[in-house]
């Protein structure tokens, strides 16, 4: 492959990349707390994460609870409030596993 066509591959994927965060709607705030999630499946499994970020539609947990997958949905509770969420993405690395939740219905308590 010659180099104009690798230069070309490779803006394609930065341009749609930045597309992609630029469709979010709800504006990301970083966050630290502690957040317990019981599994929505008639599952009696509850495990806990530190919370990273949160915006008005989601957000995104540090945790050890390696069973999650895509599309799955569980209760969360968080300081002053509690709902329902559905996991959208999982990122898994040696040191920890990070997910991303919509959240589907909250109230305050």
């Amino acid at each position: 492959m010659n180099a104009t066509r690798t230069e070309g591959i490779t803006e394609g994927i930065v341009e749609n990349e930045a597309n992609w965060k630029d469709r979010r709607n709800a504006v990301r705030h970083k966050a630290n707390g502690s957040v317990t999630f019981r599994m929505s499946e008639g599952s009696t499994t509850n495990f806990e994460g530190r919370l990273l970020d949160i915006s008005s539609t989601g957000f995104r947990v540090r945790h050890a609870h390696s069973q999650l997958r895509s599309g799955q949905e569980c209760d969360f509770t968080l300081p002053g409030s509690s709902g329902k969420a559905r996991v959208v993405w999982n990122r898994i690395t040696p040191e920890h596993i990070e997910t991303g939740f919509l959240i589907l219905n909250c109230d305050a308590s």
